[in-house]
């Protein structure tokens, strides 16, 4: 890409910026959960638009792991109730950028229990 980058020299990488590529990704301020439906991303980090583990030497040991595990929690949860926002009340995905990324206002869900 016609940059020469001394050996040794500690590279940072913003995977913020990366994951908002609009050349990547349409409308990337958006949440749109339907663009990692039947996803072929690797997670190994070769696709780099999406790394939240990380990559190469140093990425996530525990990369499935915590993907298996954040599967069966959310399925519990989804399995177990239903999910709504307080009546009348639109949600907000607004975020706020600092050394970390947060919502700018929380997330509050009423959650009915659903037997199933």
């Amino acid at each position: 890409m016609g940059y020469d980058i001394a050996a040794g020299t500690q590279v940072l990488i913003n995977a913020w910026a990366i994951s908002r590529d609009p050349l990547t990704w349409e409308d990337p301020e958006e949440f749109r959960l339907e663009r990692f439906l039947n996803s072929s991303v690797d997670l190994k980090g070769h696709d780099f638009e999406f790394v939240p583990f990380g990559a190469g030497q140093r990425g996530c040991p525990g990369t499935l792991f915590a993907m298996n595990v954040n599967e069966l929690a959310l399925a519990n949860v989804v399995h177990s109730f239903d999910l709504s926002l307080p009546s009348g009340e639109d949600l907000d995905m607004s975020e706020v950028i600092s050394l970390t990324v947060y919502k700018k206002t929380p997330v509050i869900v009423v959650a009915t229990p659903c037997f199933c």
